[in-house]
């Protein structure tokens, strides 16, 4: 009923597919398979496959009765069905749950115990899988997550989950502050701050002519003015930049609701403009484009890796808690303090709600700020 093929991949490694076939008489045929990265793992899922076919036959009409479905392999089969439906950021999430003891128990019998001893085990740390401890905020995002699977089971699978169980724990969790929401973040960049990164990064390009791939001097400026989150700036596509009416499509823009097919056209502001067409000069896509990614961007980098230069570099010049996404933060301030109503910030910004823009609007100018002018000073500086 069952076999094993192993396949070598681009990158010379072998993996292992295993593959479950039955034809039946005046029945569809049943056909499933699952990829592996060991023979063992292939051999065990198989003969725990055709078990659990002839325990259940129904699982051949595509009837399967779950019952002892693990929180790791309900992630499974919850990322299949709808896994292309949300971002890297939950994907992620979900993929590192599946590492945790939590992810070891059947999920129609996860109770409060079981959520207690996951927040406390990721409050403490996991040396061992290189985890460490995470904020309260971050644990309620991971319980949402697994809440998340528990829900689509219990109604595209009919499974018998507790879920008021579930939202008492969480509940109770929140009460005695071992979980919380996300603080609303304040921190801008100062003007010197500002300078310092720009130089170091106009410094860095021009010295490493050669080595560096990635123009941070601009890219950062490019977030400010643009507003657009980290992993947004390496999906813009070339041919999505309309000139003609200074708007750029944004494509599986960020929401809670899931990001697929959530495209969006932000505003270019003019000196959003000056920087694309730095970032467009042939020298600047030319060093760019040496990292083998897709042509047909405007920064066609790894988005992981925009984050570690920027942490890096505040790192290397003292820079204390500053990230990435403040950069985002900076962008709608200046715009806010340039009399930009809610609306009109919201159509760079893309921002869903307008209450998330409320603290913007009501800012006072700051003094002293870095001008246009004396970006395109820093940048052009040899």
């Amino acid at each position: 009923m069952g076999s094993i093929t192993a396949r070598k991949g681009a990158d010379g490694k072998l993996s292992y597919r295993a593959a479950i076939r039955v034809n039946r008489k005046g029945f569809p045929a049943f056909s499933e398979s699952k990829t592996f990265h060991s023979k063992k793992m292939a051999e065990n899922w198989l003969k725990k496959r055709e078990v659990e076919i002839q325990e259940n036959p129904d699982i051949l009409l595509g009837k399967e009765k779950l019952i002892d479905l693990t929180l790791s392999d309900a992630i499974d089969k919850y990322l299949g069905e709808v896994g292309s439906e949300y971002g890297r950021t939950k994907r992620y999430s979900l993929l590192l749950i599946k590492k945790l003891p939590i992810a070891r128990n059947i999920i129609t019998k996860i109770k409060s115990v079981h959520l207690a001893e996951h927040v406390a085990l990721r409050k403490a740390g996991i040396p061992s899988l290189g985890l460490e401890p995470i904020a309260t905020s971050t644990q309620q995002h991971e319980l949402l997550h697994i809440r998340g699977v528990l829900a689509h089971a219990a109604v595209m699978w009919e499974m018998d989950i507790d879920l008021n169980g579930f939202d008492k724990a969480t509940a109770q969790l929140r009460k005695t502050r071992q979980i919380s929401s996300s603080q609303k973040r304040d921190r801008l960049p100062s003007r010197d701050e500002l300078v310092a990164l720009t130089r170091y990064f106009t410094e860095r390009w021009n010295l490493n002519r050669y080595g560096s791939k990635y123009p941070m001097h601009l890219i950062m400026w490019f977030a400010i003015f643009s507003c657009r989150r980290e992993a947004e700036l390496t999906r813009l596509y070339l041919r999505d930049y309309d000139l003609h009416h200074s708007t750029w499509k944004v494509h599986d823009l960020k929401n809670p609701n899931g990001s697929k097919g959530n495209h969006k056209s932000f505003d270019v502001l003019d000196p959003c403009k000056e920087i694309i067409k730095k970032l467009k000069h042939p020298d600047v896509r030319g060093r760019m484009l040496q990292l083998g990614h897709d042509e047909n961007l405007l920064l066609p980098l790894n988005p992981k890796s925009l984050g570690k230069e920027f942490r890096d570099a505040c790192k290397m010049l003292g820079i204390e808690d500053l990230r990435f996404h403040d950069l985002r933060h900076e962008g709608c301030t200046r715009l806010a303090e340039q009399s930009f109503t809610i609306p009109e910030i919201q159509k760079v910004s893309l921002h869903d709600s307008w209450s998330s823009l409320q603290r913007y609007v009501s800012v006072k100018a700051r003094r002293n700020i870095i001008q246009f002018e004396e970006v395109l000073r820093l940048i052009d500086e040899t």
